[in-house]
């Protein structure tokens, strides 16, 4: 192969993906602090990004008290509020929502599951969601956001803000970054992989070419450190190379990239990263490819088979699902089994994308398909776990660019601020609301505006900081290396000096369970989580 040849063939490999899949070249560039990583077993985050801005306040439907209560959120949010009308989940066969007939938008807004001692309900799309967290498997997050420091209404003026808020990229960037005012840092997973030296045989998954983290969605900043970059895969594929129809045969690509004395140190790094890049795609074409048939026997709520796309009639909605995210979460769960039982990682972040909300028009007819996707495609993840008996050790959480407008704009809402997130897994204390509902009231003490202008934009009352440190404290980074990996995280602490003061207390509860609740909902047998 000669030169010309030979950087033609780079050029095509770095198109692939494969070099972003094993920290490339960025593997020269240091400048980062490392630590043994201080960590043993198995534990793995799954990111659900919502790109557009989920409208959170139709998927968690405050009932809360005084200015949070749903008569305020109703009063507020116009003819896109969801009816207060009680249900209960109907999954087997039947229809889960209140209207048998009618529209699409019809039954999005016909009612919600309510956990009205917790202060909200969930919506009636997401009957699956809602049983997870009746079983205290799932929790969700009130009023987050970006912030740099704590601001209220009173101060917004005098505080440091996040730069261009209400802006898709950039607002998607600090939800990468964990850092709101540093937009150009690396991603926040990719600083973890960067501490345990993920790239490294003494790091944290021993050098693994999958290293720590996984997208199935394209290459996000979120898993990318100075060092390190994620494996960049298709949740459909199971081949790095084509290796069907060309013939590349990854054995005679490794023996050609082995290290000479004469090599010039950039070309080390290179031919190193491509020897990964063949044995990826020996992982994937054999080992990965073998868990296809991991969850064989396990059906959905419908009784397909599980991670299938239900058909609009199963549905009873006018149209059928995209099935991407279901097939992206397939595809978490799959890579989870690899990682854990195949390969012997420690730690994985897996990172999942689904688009489609950015919903300034037809929120109503819209909405309704997103959220019925993300219940679906959770509650098969979850019973995915509890069947490869690792529930505890998998914790998923959801993250959008920001929250949408609680007044409504006649067909749709518009880019805000604060939103909610869900969380699941990882042995948590499900069944209950962490965080703080904020004001409902459109120009009241949560909304930036005010008087005939308020759109309801709502200040977070949680930093999304704050919601990921007590996922990476689970994960096992030592609360000395937190600042490091979320820079502002010291700013919410409650009690100065105390870092796990800024923690959600994601494993306890601050009561006891209540024996006279009407919740939780029941369960019914046939859809007990691993039966």
């Amino acid at each position: 192969m000669n030169e010309v040849d030979r950087r033609h063939f780079l050029k095509g490999l770095l198109g692939t993906g494969a070099m972003s899949a094993l920290g490339g070249v960025s593997a020269l560039y240091s400048g980062v602090a490392r630590a043994s990583a201080p960590v043993s077993g198995y534990k793995a985050i799954v990111v659900l990004y919502l790109f557009g801005g989920n409208d959170s306040y139709n998927m968690l439907v405050p009932m809360g008290q005084g200015a949070s209560s749903y008569d305020i959120y109703r009063a507020s949010r116009g003819s896109v509020a969801v009816s207060d009308n009680a249900l209960t989940p109907d999954v087997i066969g039947g229809n889960p929502y209140a209207v048998s007939m009618g529209s699409d938008a019809d039954k999005y807004l016909s009612g919600l599951y309510p956990f009205a001692d917790q202060g909200f309900g969930i919506n009636a799309m997401m009957p699956e969601f809602a049983q997870l967290i009746s079983n205290e498997y799932a929790a969700v997050v009130a009023n987050v956001g970006s912030l740099v420091e704590p601001v209220t209404k009173d101060n917004f003026r005098d505080k440091r803000l996040p730069p261009f808020l209400f802006a898709h990229n950039h607002q998607t960037r600090a939800m990468e970054t964990g850092w709101a005012d540093n937009l150009n840092a690396m991603g926040w997973a990719g600083r973890i992989a960067d501490l345990w030296g993920a790239h490294t045989e003494s790091g944290v998954n021993r050098g693994s070419p999958l290293g720590l983290g996984v997208s199935f969605s394209g290459n996000s900043r979120l898993l990318t450190g100075r060092e390190n970059s994620p494996a960049v895969l298709s949740p459909n594929n199971s081949q790095l190379f084509d290796v069907t129809n060309s013939g590349f045969d990854t054995g005679v690509f490794r023996q050609l990239n082995q290290e000479l004395a004469e090599d010039h140190p950039l070309r080390r790094v290179l031919k190193k990263a491509n020897r990964k890049a063949a044995d990826l795609s020996d992982i994937l074409a054999n080992e990965f490819a073998q868990t296809e048939d991991d969850f064989e026997g396990r059906t959905d709520p419908y009784g397909n088979s599980l991670f299938s796309n239900p058909s609009r009639e199963q549905l009873n909605l006018s149209r059928g699902l995209s099935g991407r995210t279901i097939s992206s979460m397939h595809a978490a769960a799959r890579m989870i089994s690899l990682g854990r039982d195949t390969l012997g990682l420690n730690r994985q972040v897996i990172y999942v994308g689904m688009g489609g909300f950015d919903n300034h028009s037809d929120l109503t007819g819209k909405h309704p398909l997103l959220l019925r996707e993300i219940s679906l495609a959770l509650w098969d993840f979850q019973v995915a776990m509890e069947h490869l008996g690792i529930a505890d050790e998998v914790m998923v959480t959801t993250l959008s660019d920001f929250g949408r407008t609680l007044g409504n704009n006649g067909d749709g809402t518009d880019h805000a601020w604060a939103g909610n997130n869900l969380i699941m897994g990882g042995g948590i204390r499900g069944g209950r609301l962490l965080g703080q509902l904020p004001d409902m009231n459109l120009g009241g003490a949560s909304d930036i505006s005010s008087g005939a202008n308020a759109k309801g934009r709502l200040i977070p009352t949680t930093a999304v900081d704050q919601v990921l440190a007590s996922a990476a404290s689970w994960f096992g980074v030592p609360d000395n290396d937190m600042p490091a990996i979320f820079p502002n995280i010291n700013n919410f602490e409650t009690t100065p000096g105390d870092i796990r003061s800024a923690y959600l207390p994601l494993m306890e509860s601050d009561e006891a369970p209540d024996p006279d609740d009407p919740f939780p909902l029941p369960i019914p047998p046939i859809l007990a989580l691993g039966g």
